[in-house]
């Protein structure tokens, strides 16, 4: 397996200091933190669609094999509003411009995304034109964090809708739902996030909480799941500190 591991962004300023060095320039903070993993997922994107001049300055600062998993700006599938596949398809070049650098992008749907009763209307059906509407090419993962799509019934639906364009779904680490490592595409994509009350980010900048036992058990899935290829990414809120996680699970992986 060909694993990589990150953090959930590398602008957090509560690793000056204890990552980042003292007096770093924010121009800077990219470069080095290219110098100690070889991946970062982009939580910038998910508010905001980037500046194409933007992400071809986050392909030079970076060495060859660096890896960005990008998050797909949120207005894109907003289940409130008509999908647009025209302004995904923009996205998605847009992306295209960090060449080999460009890892896995990320659809993140929100809590209140809600799987309906009937897995043939309402939020199911909006997944099914929204999968429809991705551009072929990339990686894709599909992040959702409401139980109800992880009944048996909805776990098999998203499995044909998934299964069919190897989309992953996100094995996601949160304290409020369990998520099943269900494999749907050729690949595994991780996110370690915990949740925002455990370590508020008044907290962050070093280890609050251990969470080894949940990352043992993600790293025993990993290691039995048979695929090729595993991403990993961590966030502070999953123990008050993403780099020193990160490192954890490299030694556990190890």
């Amino acid at each position: 397996m060909e694993l990589r591991v990150g953090c959930s962004s590398w602008t957090s300023p509560a690793w000056t200091g204890r990552f980042y060095p003292e007096g770093i320039a924010d121009g800077d903070r990219l470069a080095f933190y290219a110098t100690k993993f070889n991946t970062v997922e982009v939580d910038s994107t998910y508010y905001a669609a980037p500046n194409p001049y933007v992400v071809r300055g986050w392909a030079k600062k970076t060495p060859d094999g660096f890896r960005f998993a990008l998050k797909l700006p949120r207005d894109l599938f907003d289940a409130k509003k008509d999908l647009s596949p025209e302004a995904i398809s923009s996205f998605v070049e847009c992306a295209r411009l960090l060449g080999p650098k460009l890892g896995p992008i990320v659809a993140q749907f929100a809590p209140w995304f809600r799987a309906p009763p009937s897995l043939d209307r309402g939020n199911a059906l909006y997944l099914t034109r929204f999968v429809e509407a991705l551009p072929p090419g990339p990686q894709y993962v599909l992040e959702v964090r409401e139980k109800g799509w992880f009944t048996e019934a909805g776990l098999a639906w998203l499995g044909r809708l998934l299964g069919e364009r190897k989309i992953a779904l996100c094995w996601s680490s949160l304290t409020f739902v369990d998520v099943p490592p269900v494999v749907t595409g050729d690949f595994a994509y991780l996110r370690f996030i915990g949740d925002h009350e455990t370590v508020p980010s008044d907290l962050h900048g070093e280890i609050r909480v251990d969470r080894t036992s949940d990352m043992k058990r993600w790293a025993e899935t990993l290691r039995t799941s048979g695929l090729p290829d595993a991403w990993a990414f961590f966030n502070n809120h999953f123990e008050g500190f993403g780099p020193t996680s990160a490192e954890r699970f490299q030694a556990l992986m190890r």
